[in-house]
């Protein structure tokens, strides 16, 4: 039988469908990976040109730095369990090497985020958001793989990597939930004296990009019909102080390119 009629026989014709090892400790682990290292050199270089200011060390940013360092922690807890394998005979797999070393840098590089995100005024990381989501859901997999592993094994082989997982699996979890609530707003940033502001310039990135923010507004108008004292001011960068200087120098260009 060949390594395909395996790969089919584990992953197609079986009650319990799977899919192997080796891909769950390559692509799905490495997927979230690729895509912070991929982001991350533009979105440092963006921050560096948009500083909006400083933010406080908060309690929420404690957890999000110590969890991140705890990942770190569990991924080389991982390599050197495969060293220790070596070191007693037991040849491993390059795969048990590589993926921890992979995972852990990157989960440096997403404490080096937190804290840069901090000191640049972000309040709400879309990036890591993304980054920890893409970490869960490529987690499920192996989830369920070691759970049915317990179910049908009556001991589990391989009960560091087991453990180590899980421990994984809980923080990168817990680390998606945090990255739903905003951090505090920049020190000496502009204070907001409005007394009705739109609730869009405060809104976390996922409640930008369900239009959550919105929702309260929908159901006033819903119950009752909206009268202007209802409607959020105008955020700043809609005003006309701020839109019709660009609206005119766009038109200066036009009517230039007009006369030519």
């Amino acid at each position: 039988m060949s390594s395909d009629d395996i790969v089919a026989n584990q992953t197609l014709h079986t009650d319990s469908p799977d899919l192997p090892e080796c891909f769950q400790l390559s692509v799905l682990s490495w997927l979230p990976c690729v895509y912070l290292w991929l982001a991350c050199p533009p979105y440092v270089f963006y921050l560096q040109r948009n500083n909006r200011g400083y933010i406080m060390m908060s309690i929420l940013n404690r957890v999000k730095t110590v969890f991140a360092l705890v990942l770190w922690i569990v991924c080389w807890t991982d390599l050197f369990g495969t060293f220790n394998e070596m070191r007693q005979g037991d040849t491993q797999p390059p795969i048990y090497f590589v993926t921890p070393l992979v995972v852990g840098m990157t989960m440096l590089l997403a404490t080096f985020l937190i804290q840069f995100e901090r000191l640049r005024g972000v309040q709400s990381s879309g990036i890591l958001f993304i980054f920890w989501f893409l970490s869960v859901l490529c987690a499920i997999v192996p989830f369920r793989s070691k759970i049915l592993q317990a179910k049908f094994q009556s001991e589990i082989p391989d009960k560091l990597r087991f453990t180590t997982f899980y421990f994984y699996f809980s923080l990168v979890v817990v680390e998606l939930i945090l990255c739903c609530f905003n951090e505090k707003p920049p020190l000496f940033s502009n204070v907001d004296t409005d007394p009705n502001p739109c609730p869009q310039s405060t809104a976390g990135f996922l409640s930008t990009m369900t239009f959550w923010w919105f929702t309260s507004m929908a159901i006033k108008g819903y119950r009752n019909p909206l009268e202007a004292k209802d409607l959020w001011s105008l955020n700043k960068k809609d005003s006309s102080e701020e839109v019709v200087p660009k609206l005119l120098r766009e038109w200066d260009l036009e009517q230039a390119k007009a006369h030519r």
